[in-house]
């Protein structure tokens, strides 16, 4: 037969911790799970709101300042009691955050320069979560001057201390022009105008630019003091033309065939 508490044990208000039980997610975050016994008369005033303090909360001896309330639950026993259990999330420790997972999801076509993956990364965040959401800007040293461009999300070198894999080949602009064509013109003038010599044919122009791996894809979500991320990389190349098979693919061999001038970024 089961143990039963008798109702005559529990002081108005009071909580009795029964168990903990505690899980960890591979990016780090941890769940903390209490099981209470309370007065079902007491529900109204001892269910706790979401995000309130472990600290503030619980009756184990040791506490925890970055786990908060997530949900709550409640199991009604005999004797007018009920089970009370609150589901924390967070860290168990005071300060810093843990490595970042990383894996990578096949994708048919995906590579340029690296294997056809994508690279994904689970990690928490306690900074703000716009610096995820917002793109970056590549600086182009074009000989004398330099031109900024907005750009996605790169891969950082690091997510919360851990390396991640470096792009299969440099960042880079090239471009190249194909020979100038000079058609020699000497048209009559004009009545008003003032034009006269040659005409010269602009040439075509072949460029292509690598980024190496940045943002495809994001999910995030709040968990107490954290935000849940993940994040998907994929190289990006973009190219004139000529850089593209018919069917859509990457011309690698017109790609080590440009010839001409190179900016990096």
């Amino acid at each position: 037969m089961a143990a039963v508490i008798i109702n005559t044990a529990l002081n108005a208000g009071q909580k009795i911790l029964r168990k903990q039980q505690r899980s960890t997610e591979v990016d780090g975050l941890v769940t903390l799970v209490e099981t209470y016994t309370i007065r079902t008369a007491d529900l109204a005033t001892l269910e706790p709101d979401r995000n309130t303090v472990h600290t503030a909360f619980s009756t184990s001896s040791v506490k925890y300042s970055r786990m908060l309330v997530e949900t709550t639950a409640i199991n009604p026993l005999d004797g007018n009691l009920s089970e009370l259990q609150v589901t924390y999330v967070g860290l168990d420790y005071a300060s810093g955050l843990p490595p970042a997972y990383i894996t990578t999801v096949g994708q048919a076509g995906a590579g340029i320069f690296g294997a056809d993956a994508s690279i994904v990364v689970r990690y928490l965040s306690d900074g703000s979560l716009f610096d995820t959401l917002k793109g970056g800007q590549i600086t182009l040293n074009l000989g004398a001057s330099q031109l900024s461009l907005p750009t996605k999300r790169f891969l950082p070198s690091s997510i919360n201390g851990t390396a991640m894999p470096p792009n299969p080949r440099a960042r880079e602009y090239r471009r190249t022009l194909n020979q100038a064509e000079t058609v020699a013109a000497t048209p009559p003038p004009k009545p008003g105008t003032f034009f006269s010599g040659s005409i010269i044919q602009w040439p075509a122009l072949r460029e292509w630019i690598y980024a190496g791996y940045v943002q495809t894809g994001i999910s995030f979500k709040r968990r107490g003091l954290f935000n849940q991320i993940e994040e998907q990389f994929t190289e990006y190349f973009r190219g004139s033309d000529d850089f593209f098979t018919a069917d859509g693919a990457v011309n690698l061999s017109a790609i080590n065939g440009l010839y001409g001038k190179s900016f990096n970024f």
